[in-house]
């Protein structure tokens, strides 16, 4: 039976010599993997060039249980990007974006309200005109509650610590070290009230926007592991330094 799925890409890498295998993240099914062809010719280049990172496609597939790997025939883009590949540096956080959510959603069901909000995000980093710089450090604190790891920023006292394994705020020094205190736990407080529309006021420059990241990544990692260690980090850095 044939279904329709409208989903992201979330990465392609290279099968063999005529196939690559294409993830999704899509509204109805969560992750799934394709087999893509890959020819070299004019219409093998412009179907690649439709499976950029973060590009939203709308498929219909003929699922079958017996297969690991399902195969992507034709399909059409559901949204065409105007800025995203043609701005620098939305191009690199959606690089970034499109790496850390290939990790966090290693095997996600559907959740319609996830695949909405990461959209409507990708739609605004699109039309954005100001303040792109800090769209990373909104998208991954606003994608907090979704990812169930959202702490309550009401808890924060000052002299708290931050436990991060246990995702509260407590007067009491948790018996290991993954903790932030004083400033630092301060500002685990903020990042759990930043959203779109009031991260412009924190005023962050180039070396906070980093620690802001690197505390938030090192968060996911520790409730997702597989989230650490990303490749794009590097170029996070190198374009915010």
């Amino acid at each position: 039976m044939t279904e329709k799925i409208t989903a992201f890409v979330l990465d392609v890498t290279r099968h063999n010599d005529r196939h690559n295998v294409v993830t999704l993240y899509s509204r109805t099914r969560g992750r799934i993997s394709f087999l893509s062809p890959c020819g070299s010719g004019k219409s093998g280049k412009l179907r690649q060039a439709r499976l950029l990172p973060l590009a939203v496609i709308d498929a219909d597939i003929n699922f079958r249980q017996t297969s690991e790997l399902q195969k992507l025939g034709a399909f059409s883009l559901h949204h065409v990007w105007s800025d995203i590949y043609f701005h620098p540096v939305k191009r690199l956080v959606a690089l970034f974006l499109s790496e850390f959510l290939n990790r966090l959603l290693r095997a996600s069901m559907p959740d319609e309200a996830l695949w909405d909000y990461i959209f409507n995000s990708l739609s605004l980093l699109d039309r954005m005109e100001k303040g792109v710089p800090d769209f990373h450090i909104a998208f991954l604190s606003s994608l907090l509650p979704f990812a169930g790891i959202q702490p309550d920023p009401s808890d924060f006292r000052p002299g708290c610590v931050f436990d991060m394994q246990a995702g509260v705020f407590t007067s009491r020094v948790p018996p290991h070290r993954d903790f932030a205190e004083g400033r630092a736990a301060f500002m685990a407080s903020l990042l759990c009230r930043i959203n779109f529309a009031n991260v412009r006021a924190l005023r962050l420059n180039g070396e906070l926007r980093l620690r802001l990241l690197e505390g938030l990544l090192r968060y996911y990692a520790i409730h997702y592991p597989g989230t650490s260690n990303l490749k794009s980090l590097d170029v996070m850095h190198e374009l915010f330094t």
